[in-house]
């Protein structure tokens, strides 16, 4: 039987999403992908982040 404590841990792990860089990998500010989860998630109604 499972110990009910690992087993809440580990439900939080794996609904955990990764959050997106506005960095790539370089360092350099790349918001391209920010902006694009944001127009998914939010439609029209999202702004186009420049900074």
């Amino acid at each position: 039987m499972k110990n009910r404590t690992k087993q809440r841990a580990n439900r939080r792990l794996k609904n955990k999403e990764e959050m997106l860089d506005k960095r790539n990998g370089c360092g350099v500010k790349d918001l391209t992908a920010y902006n694009a989860v944001a127009h998914m998630k939010f439609g029209d109604k999202a702004e186009v982040v420049l900074k």
